[in-house]
């Protein structure tokens, strides 16, 4: 089996969209809503208001993290669908 720079580049766009999926995806809305609602209940002052913004805060950024994915899993088509 020859190996040609498509099939890396589509290797490398699938390993790079999975790993900024992980990145925005897992760490950012645990490092941010996440600790947030963590530390102002244990701190006493989680109100509604700043629940219903981590919800949102969190939803845009999965949102983020499958736009991220997407664009890897394209490139990796793309460059598997030239490969011939």
């Amino acid at each position: 089996m020859k190996v040609t720079w498509r099939a890396l580049a589509a290797m490398l766009s699938s390993i790079l969209g999975t790993f900024g999926w992980c990145y925005v995806g897992g760490y950012r809305v645990l490092k941010g809503p996440v600790s947030r609602i963590a530390v102002a209940y244990l701190e006493g002052t989680l109100t509604a208001g700043k629940l219903a913004a981590a919800v949102i805060q969190g939803f845009v950024l999965l949102s983020l993290a499958g736009g991220v994915w997407c664009i890897g899993y394209m490139l990796n088509m793309y460059f598997k669908d030239h490969d011939r």
